[in-house]
């Protein structure tokens, strides 16, 4: 076709063309909060036992986005592809295409990995591994999710590093923030006449905490001792669980971990980090 024919096609057809374009527009712009309205609806918290009411709203908006997300791009793909047909329709080269798509299904039965790509890409929709916003570690990579696409999964590690996972090649997924944790923090007690107050002071410890507003959440149960650990040349450890919300499994533990050494140290409790802790303040230090 000559820049004459061109030229003359295009203002034969110039206002079918607009047409188009603003009815793909129109399609996208409007479509996508329609999606969102419908994904709303049709998600909803699954209630189970053990799970907090939050937890469950929770999970669900992880779900419900991760599936407008899929809808969206499948939504933008349909839009593409159906104003490339209607262009080759209009300049009658439907022909070509069909010969494309031969060669397009030629190629993709001889890379079977694709095709494994988009069946496992499936199969984690469906089945629910995992969502976006989840953390997740799959083989050497551990990040937070942020797209779960047909094809692959895009993951973003600690130090900000994004990953892209083709979904063929992963075979175990470990979601990190599915629901709930656990909290497990162990303490040695050097003195093995100690061991019956230490247990109690962990479970103050625990109770403190989960009555502290700012970890009320946090924590689905106070973390109390729930075992003792076998004796070891340091002195005899002390375990403490507790069942916490699983996107606070980092920063619940640590802050435990902080107050059970602090309320040790002034029980005056010694522990093999601290053999010789300072007397408490409740306690004169000495005889006399």
């Amino acid at each position: 076709m000559t820049a004459a024919e061109l030229t003359s096609w295009l203002e034969a057809h110039w206002l079918g063309l607009l047409i188009g374009a603003l009815v793909a527009l129109t399609t996208y712009r409007f479509a996508r909060p329609l999606v969102h309205r419908l994904v709303s609806r049709a998600v909803r918290p699954v209630a189970k036992d053990a799970i907090d009411p939050a937890i469950a709203a929770e999970e669900a908006a992880k779900r419900a986005a991760t599936i407008e997300d899929l809808l969206a791009g499948l939504l933008r793909f349909v839009v593409v592809v159906a104003v490339v047909l209607a262009i080759l329709t209009l300049l009658d080269l439907l022909p070509v295409l069909a010969g494309l798509a031969v060669v397009a299904a030629a190629l993709t039965l001889a890379g079977q990995s694709i095709v494994l790509d988009y069946l496992m890409g499936i199969l984690i929709l469906a089945e629910g591994q995992y969502y976006k916003g989840d953390w997740i570690a799959v083989g050497t990579v551990e990040g937070t999710v942020e797209e779960v696409g047909i094809r692959r999964t895009i993951v973003r590690d600690g130090t900000g590093t994004v990953h892209s996972i083709s979904n063929g090649t992963i075979r175990v997924a470990s979601n990190l923030t599915r629901v709930y944790a656990n909290l497990q923090v162990d303490v040695t007690i050097s003195e093995i006449g100690q061991v019956d107050r230490a247990s109690a002071v962990i479970d103050e410890v625990g109770s403190a905490m989960a009555a502290d507003p700012a970890w009320r959440e946090a924590l689905l149960e106070p973390p109390r001792c729930i075992q003792v650990l076998p004796m070891t040349e340091a002195g005899v450890g002390l375990r403490a669980g507790a069942r916490i919300r699983a996107t606070d499994r980092w920063s619940a533990p640590s802050e435990f971990r902080r107050r059970l050494v602090l309320a040790l140290a002034q029980e005056g409790i010694a522990t093999s980090a601290n053999p010789h802790p300072s007397a408490p303040a409740d306690r004169p230090s000495g005889g006399g």
